[in-house]
């Protein structure tokens, strides 16, 4: 069975997730249930829990002041929210699970299925440091993971020059070098929308940072940072132009 500690300052809301978790699981024991921070961290101590679900407002702290006070922990995690504002950006560059409130069950499944395939406290511990520093960091400094076959690679927004789609792979070409990685572009279109990237052709997307030369023409092409060229397909040009009006 796992563990599991539910933090939250609204009972209804702990009243939720009890109640999905009675309806859709039959591996996750609740044996615990806070509503403050201090309070949380006494538990999560005694308790030792396998998975929290982790409140980002909590009174007048949040869930980052819980796991930034408890310091190295072996759970796994997930995030409640309220509010879909700059920190939902945050977790999917950690690739950090999170359910918007009020929690729909489809996704509270969803979740759960994730977390069953990935059960590991090390790369949970990871994705945690990896989400506070991106919380504290400008856009072009923030980093993302990028899935490599014996682990991953943390990479700087701002170094990514552009993403070539091939099928359903996409290869993520940086300052340093190129990965390939088993996600198909629209995933990295919409992780890196509002980070200055741009989908100029079906099959590529540019970081508008990188771009260093346009060419005219029926779409037209760019001169990337690293000396590629890329072509502007004619429905992107008018959209593309207008970012450097």
């Amino acid at each position: 069975m796992i563990k599991t500690l539910i933090i939250d300052d609204e009972q209804h809301c702990i009243d939720r997730v009890k109640k999905l978790i009675n309806n859709h699981t039959d591996n996750l024991q609740i044996v615990g249930t806070s509503s403050t921070v201090d309070d949380a961290l006494k538990k999560t101590i005694a308790l030792n829990p396998d998975l929290v679900f982790l409140d980002i407002e909590i009174h007048d702290k949040t869930g980052f002041d819980y796991l930034e006070q408890l310091g190295e922990f072996d759970f796994n995690l997930i995030f409640t929210t309220a509010f879909n504002n700059y920190a939902i950006k945050a977790f999917k560059y950690s690739a950090m699970d999170y359910l918007l409130k009020p929690i729909d069950s489809d996704d509270f499944i969803g979740a759960i299925k994730r977390l069953n395939k990935r059960i590991s406290a090390t790369d949970t511990e990871s994705q945690i440091k990896l989400l506070l520093n991106n919380l504290k960091k400008e856009d072009h400094k923030k980093t993302i993971r990028i899935p490599t076959l014996d682990g991953f690679e943390i990479v700087e927004i701002g170094d990514i020059i552009h993403c070539q789609a091939e099928t359903s792979y996409t290869h993520i070409f940086t300052t340093q070098k190129k990965h390939m990685v088993s996600k198909r572009l629209k995933f990295y279109e919409d992780l890196l929308k509002d980070a200055h990237f741009f989908r100029i052709h079906n099959s590529h997307l540019v970081n508008i940072n990188h771009v260093k030369k346009y060419t005219k023409g029926k779409g037209g092409y760019v001169t990337m940072s690293n000396n590629s060229t890329i072509d502007v397909s004619t429905r992107k040009k008018e959209e593309f132009l207008k970012l450097f009006k």
